[in-house]
C-alpha cells in the first residue's frame, strides 16, 4: 500500500468493514499487514523557488500509522508498518506479527496491498497466493481473515466473484463460502475478500 493513498475514499470503506466484523465477531485486535511500499512526493513551488513538502504536513496527511490513534473501546489496532522490499523477510515478520497475538483472540488480519490477489505476472502490489495460504495456515480457530482486492483492469468485465474464487482456491474453502464486503456508493473499485478460519 503507498502511504500517498492513506486516509482515501477506499479507507472510509475498509475501515468501515473492518469495525463492522470486529463487533459482529467480538475480535479483539486488528492487524493491518499494509505491504507498504513508501511515496516519493514532488516538490512545491513558491514564488520560483522549490521546497519539499514539509514532514509535518506528510505526517498528518499521509501517516498510514495514524491508524493506530483510531479509538474504538475494547479494541486494538496493531499496524505492520514495514517496507516491502524483500518478500521473504516481509512474510517472517508477518508470522511474528501473528504470533504474538495468539491466545488474544479471536483476532482479525488485514492484508491490504495496492491492488490484491496475484494476477498471472505479480509484482509488490499484490498478495501472492502462497503469502495468503501461509497466514491463513498461521490463525486460530475464530479468527478472521480480509484481503483487500482493488478492481482489476478488465474493460468492464466482472472481476469480484473471479478474485472471490481465486481467494477460496488458495484457501482450500468450498466454493461460494468466502463472504465479500463493498461501499460502491462511497468507492466502487474494491471489494475485500473475508473468512473465519
Amino acid at each position: 500500500m503507498r502511504d500517498e493513498w492513506y486516509g482515501d475514499k477506499r479507507d472510509l470503506v475498509k475501515w468501515g468493514v473492518l469495525l463492522h466484523l470486529a463487533k459482529q465477531h467480538g475480535v479483539k485486535k486488528i492487524l493491518q499487514v499494509a505491504y507498504l511500499r513508501p511515496s516519493t512526493y514532488g516538490m512545491l513551488e513558491i514564488d520560483g523557488e522549490s521546497h519539499e513538502v514539509p514532514e509535518p504536513v506528510l505526517g498528518h496527511f499521509r501517516c498510514i500509522g495514524n491508524i493506530k490513534d483510531l479509538k474504538v473501546p475494547g479494541l486494538e489496532i496493531e499496524l505492520l508498518e514495514m517496507p516491502l522490499d524483500d518478500r521473504a523477510s516481509f512474510a517472517r515478520h508477518v508470522a511474528l506479527a501473528i504470533e504474538s497475538m495468539a491466545g488474544d483472540g479471536p483476532n482479525l488480519v488485514f492484508l491490504d496491498p495496492d491492488t490484491g490477489l496475484q494476477p498471472q505476472r505479480p509484482n509488490l502490489t499484490h498478495v501472492l497466493d502462497e503469502e495468503l495460504a501461509a497466514v491463513h495456515a498461521s490463525l486460530a480457530p475464530g479468527d478472521l481473515l480480509v484481503l483487500y482486492q482493488h478492481e482489476t483492469n478488465r474493460r468492464g468485465q466482472p472481476w469480484v466473484s473471479e478474485k472471490r474464487e481465486q481467494f477460496e482456491n488458495v484457501l482450500g474453502l468450498p466454493r461460494g463460502t468466502a463472504k465479500v464486503a463493498s461501499g460502491s456508493e462511497i468507492a466502487g473499485d474494491l471489494a475485500l475478500y473475508y473468512c473465519v478460519k
